[in-house]
């Protein structure tokens, strides 16, 4: 997955839920707080993911993401490998 396609996931397919509950789930302070504010939080979190893909998708040239998907793809094969290496050591415990 791209640039581009990680953009479109955000924008289109609840990825911005996604991407903000994983975040905010890993996050002790958030973690502490009452449900509303929570609720109203997370919300906000969305929100700004989701302007900011808009923006990157409507405003930055396309030289620029053409520039970045190399970092872009580096840094989110490690981050798969690194979940995935997790899940096989709390599997592999068992």
């Amino acid at each position: 997955m791209g640039v581009n396609e990680f953009l479109q996931w955000l924008l289109g397919s609840g990825g911005t839920v996604i991407a903000a509950s994983w975040i905010l789930e890993r996050i002790p302070w958030f973690q502490a707080k009452t449900a509303e504010f929570k609720e109203w939080f997370f919300f906000g979190v969305v929100s700004v993911i989701w302007a900011l893909a808009y923006a990157i998708t409507t405003y930055v040239p396309t030289t620029i993401i053409t520039a970045i998907q190399p970092w872009f793809l580096g840094i989110s094969g490690l981050f798969v490998v690194v979940v995935v290496g997790k899940l096989f050591h709390k599997a592999d415990k068992v």
